[in-house]
């Protein structure tokens, strides 16, 4: 029996594949981000490229960057890439690549050729997040974040965490964004990377020292984009706004007003912890109507406002003002998108499913006709929690003090 088993044992060694296609870590660059600009009638591929020696060489608390940066360019994504191999002796290793940041003049030129590589590169990775910058792309990949050794890396976790906690901005990955361009409606919206200079710039980040750094890099709008074309910009309420109407809110915070002024701050907020978005298209007199029931449950983050909140009425009155504000913005969100022909929110598809006859009537000119769409939105907010005390702290302080 016991010879039986051994020579079972050398059977399937024998059939199990070898590492003969492995990349040895001495011979490949691993490239952890890269920026896609258009530059001269070229495109000019930027690699943020991981050097393993140096992060293993870092102690737990260091700010530096173990990367390298360098560009190649071309007439045509392939041969960019391949003319990489005139700068380095490694050949470039995209299966760790976590980041594409397209710059504005490539966005406008249009996103074909890179979503055309990434169909036929068995080597990449369709769930790389992509981002767009209103700057050149190799500017950001140059740029050192506080804390992090790998910018491309962090930029990826910033993104996740911010569609999980404040739903201002989604992920969107290769993958997405060829489900969206392969879509009725052929639209999408991609997060905008921003390079910011703090107060005081160079100088002040020079006498700072390891404390705080001179630039840094931020989520600050949403770029749409129709076909394979950049046609437009919007802001961080619209892109919250479009989210709203996308069913595509996780938990955000929103802020509302004790005073029904409009010049009044926002000084009190909720943090909204359900959402879902419910959307209706329909047809009468020649007109297409989308009409969009949110149905979002929060609590009570921040209460700056007068009267006792264990009171039915004044949570009630909450209530409504987050409904006035969440309908507020996601219809900021359809003004922005309605503006710029750009149906990122997926109402052309929705049409499509339930009325696909009409659909072919109105796809070759839907671009045209989406803007004329009246869209409803309407809202309904639960307050479930309120924290431990039916007054604000001023209250209470003044109260005692009596």
């Amino acid at each position: 029996m016991k010879t039986i088993r051994a020579v079972l044992l050398l059977v399937v060694l024998a059939t199990l594949p070898g590492c003969g296609n492995r990349a040895e870590h001495n011979e490949i660059a691993i490239v952890s981000a890269t920026g896609v600009d258009w530059e001269d009638g070229e495109w000019v591929l930027t690699y943020q490229i991981i050097i393993p020696k140096a992060i293993s060489g870092h102690s737990g608390g260091s700010n530096g960057a173990a990367i390298n940066v360098f560009s190649s360019r071309a007439e045509n994504f392939r041969s960019a890439i391949s003319k990489a191999s005139q700068e380095t002796s490694r050949r470039l290793y995209f299966s760790h690549n976590q980041i594409v940041i397209v710059g504005q003049d490539a966005a406008r030129k249009g996103l074909g050729q890179l979503l055309e590589t990434y169909l036929r590169n068995l080597d990449s990775r369709e769930n790389v997040n992509v981002f767009l910058s209103k700057s050149n792309a190799r500017q950001l990949l140059e740029q050192l974040m506080p804390f992090e050794q790998n910018p491309g890396e962090a930029i990826h976790r910033m993104i996740g965490n911010e569609e999980a906690n404040n739903s201002s901005f989604r992920q969107m990955t290769i993958n997405d964004v060829l489900m969206d361009l392969f879509s009725s409606v052929q639209a999408t919206g991609l997060p905008v990377l921003s390079q910011v200079e703090m107060e005081g710039g160079t100088e002040r980040g020079q006498q700072l020292g390891q404390s705080s750094s001179p630039s840094k890099i931020r989520l600050s709008e949403l770029g749409l984009i129709v076909g394979d074309k950049l046609v437009g910009w919007v802001d961080n309420r619209e892109s919250s706004g479009i989210n709203w109407l996308n069913n595509t809110v996780d938990r955000t915070t929103v802020g509302f007003a004790c005073s029904d002024r409009k010049s009044a701050k926002k000084d009190s907020s909720i943090r909204v912890v359900r959402a879902e978005s419910k959307r209706t298209p329909s047809y009468k007199d020649g007109k297409w109507r989308i009409d969009v029931d949110i149905k979002a449950e929060g609590s009570l983050l921040e209460y700056n406002c007068k009267g006792d909140i264990s009171k039915p009425d004044k949570i009630e009155a909450i209530e409504r003002k987050i409904e006035e504000e969440i309908r507020s913005t996601a219809l900021s969100g359809w003004r922005a998108i309605s503006a710029s022909k750009a149906d990122v929110v997926g109402f052309g598809n929705l049409i499509h499913k339930k009325y696909p006859k009409l659909w072919k009537q109105e796809v070759s000119n839907w671009r045209e006709t989406f803007p004329a769409t009246t869209v409803s939105v309407n809202v309904s907010f639960k307050l479930s929690t309120t924290g431990s005390s039916g007054n604000n702290f001023k209250q209470i302080q003044e109260d005692t003090g009596k």
